[in-house]
């Protein structure tokens, strides 16, 4: 006799609905203060921005851990190898290749795109810090702009480009305490030691003006964005331009405590962004 089912208990979702709770809960976790900017999206595209954050944060993930280097881009390689299995129509039930796989089915990933996003992820395996600030600075522009050409299908203007290598540099400083206790820094090693606090300090200082003039420049290249990626970035922008203001703050130590956005500043920002976005 099958055991009786408890009429209080609610059925555990299908498959397709956890992987998607899933990859919307570590796309959150990546974004931090940037995450409300999904919000501004269309269903469709928001599940699938979270399908690719996913993607990305466990390839970085793999990219980040301790070990040894072949060790670290073999995981990334069979990484890839079992998403273009699962891409070709191969059953699987790992979640966030399940999502993938269901977002290629409706508009299929530009392919360059998804292979540049693994080799961003094999460059970071074997640095664990950029030599100098041009190198930085190509490391973040290749990210940025992987990303967006992945969920817009192409590279739109430099603007937009700089935009996400600014945010990418940005979410860099936020978790800079993170990164450091695993010896890990992504501030250039011309400037910045994580065994001299002052040093790192000065760092960051100087970095800001560089994510300031990408931040700046965006605007005026958001107009050729579809509606809802035109309001998301003008939230990112938005809160991006925050965050900068509140790290060069003579008072912030990024070591200890990064600056967050407030809840009422999160919901300004939101409503701004409908408006100018329109």
């Amino acid at each position: 006799m099958s055991p009786r089912k408890d009429p209080a208990r609610a059925p555990d979702p299908p498959l397709e609905e956890k992987a998607e709770e899933l990859c919307a809960g570590i796309a959150r976790g990546l974004l931090g203060d940037f995450a409300p900017a999904l919000l501004l999206l269309p269903g469709t595209e928001r599940r699938r921005a979270q399908a690719l954050l996913a993607h990305a944060c466990a390839l970085f993930d793999f990219a980040r851990q301790g070990g040894l280097e072949g060790e670290k881009l073999a995981q990334i390689n069979r990484w890839e190898l079992a998403l273009e299995m699962a891409l070709e129509g191969e059953p699987i039930e790992q979640p966030i290749f399940l999502r993938m796989a269901r977002e290629n089915e409706r508009r299929r990933w530009p392919v360059d795109a998804l292979d540049e996003l693994a080799a961003c992820a094999r460059r970071r395996a074997v640095r664990r810090q950029p030599a100098t600030a041009v190198d930085a600075d190509v490391e973040a522009l290749s990210l940025g702009r992987t990303v967006a050409a992945a969920l817009l299908e192409k590279s739109l203007n430099a603007e937009v480009d700089g935009l996400a290598s600014a945010l990418v540099r940005l979410g860099a400083l936020q978790r800079l305490a993170e990164e450091t206790r695993e010896r890990r820094c992504p501030l250039p090693a011309s400037e910045a030691t994580a065994a001299d606090p002052e040093r790192m300090r000065l760092a960051v200082l100087r970095e800001c003006p560089r994510i300031r003039s990408r931040l700046l420049r965006a605007p005026r290249g958001l107009a050729g964005l579809p509606h809802g990626y035109r309001r998301a970035a003008v939230f990112s922008l938005l809160a991006g331009l925050r965050l900068l203001a509140e790290i060069e703050d003579s008072e912030v130590d990024l070591l200890k405590a990064p600056p967050r956005l407030g809840l009422g500043s999160r919901v300004g920002f939101l409503l701004r962004a409908r408006w100018v976005g329109r």
